[in-house]
């Protein structure tokens, strides 16, 4: 089932803190006469709330841009709602961030070339290539970096970013992810396959297997339906289109179930 989702910027950072020039990296750590590979901020746990204290913190108005191997610190607000969020990374280079102690993970959203022989319409007929039906040439690897609601306090989170290669921090901003439109086929001829559909001679029961469901967020509901044709409708989602055969009652059946319940099952 395909499902479309839009990303809406509810704020960045509004005061970023950076560490003092004397210590913004150490790739290795000394202990009595050996070597050990690592991060001395990592080593520190400057992330941590118990750990921020143990450097000195320089506070600015303008952290420096483009810089390599520097930490940031802001304070933030959570964001309102109860869906999903994301940060937006796409202006930073690459390396590590942490909300509240908790590791969001590492990121690097690198670009393909735009040079790069993409396509519009994909055929996977005739002869296999690596780079056949390539897509998304000039865009990033991933952008959005999923952050768990549980890990938000009301106010007053602490967001750590270790930056390896150089970005703007002030583009850094949190995403909430909202469904605005999904869509959904199915057809007689070919079911969705469940291990609960089979009868107990091992034959599948077709007529319990032709069914769609739709379940909305939390607080949320199906607000319209657009379209829905029972029949032999063409197109992809958006842009569906009734065909030969078709059922002009199709959608107000969809629509009385809409009104019953915040679970849509066709």
């Amino acid at each position: 089932m395909p499902v479309t989702f839009v990303w809406d910027a509810i704020g960045g950072i509004s005061s970023s803190l950076i560490l003092s020039g004397s210590f913004h990296l150490t790739p290795f750590l000394s202990f009595f006469g050996t070597s050990q590979i690592g991060l001395e901020g990592e080593h520190l746990g400057i992330y941590k709330a118990d750990g921020l204290s143990s450097v000195k913190w320089i506070s600015t108005s303008e952290p420096p841009k483009e810089q390599p191997l520097t930490w940031y610190k802001a304070i933030v607000n959570a964001p309102p709602g109860d869906e999903p969020v994301g940060i937006d990374m796409i202006h930073m280079g690459k390396g590590l961030a942490w909300l509240n102690g908790e590791e969001i993970g590492r990121y690097w959203p690198r670009k393909s070339s735009k040079h790069d022989e993409c396509v519009q319409q994909c055929d996977y007929r005739g002869k296999f290539s690596p780079n056949k039906c390539s897509t998304g040439c000039g865009e990033p690897s991933q952008r959005w970096y999923h952050v768990p609601r549980s890990w938000f306090k009301p106010s007053g989170n602490i967001l750590v970013v270790f930056e390896e290669k150089g970005g703007d921090p002030t583009e850094i901003r949190f995403s909430r992810r909202k469904t605005t439109g999904f869509c959904a086929i199915v057809s007689e001829d070919h079911p969705t396959f469940k291990p609960e559909s089979l009868d107990q001679d091992g034959t599948q029961d077709y007529k319990n297997n032709v069914i769609v469901q739709l379940k909305c967020p939390i607080n949320t509901r199906v607000s319209t339906v657009k379209f829905a044709s029972f029949g032999t409708p063409s197109g992809t989602c958006g842009s569906y289109t009734t065909g030969d055969c078709h059922d002009p009652s199709s959608i107000s059946v969809v629509e009385k179930v809409r009104l019953a319940a915040s679970v849509v099952v066709c």
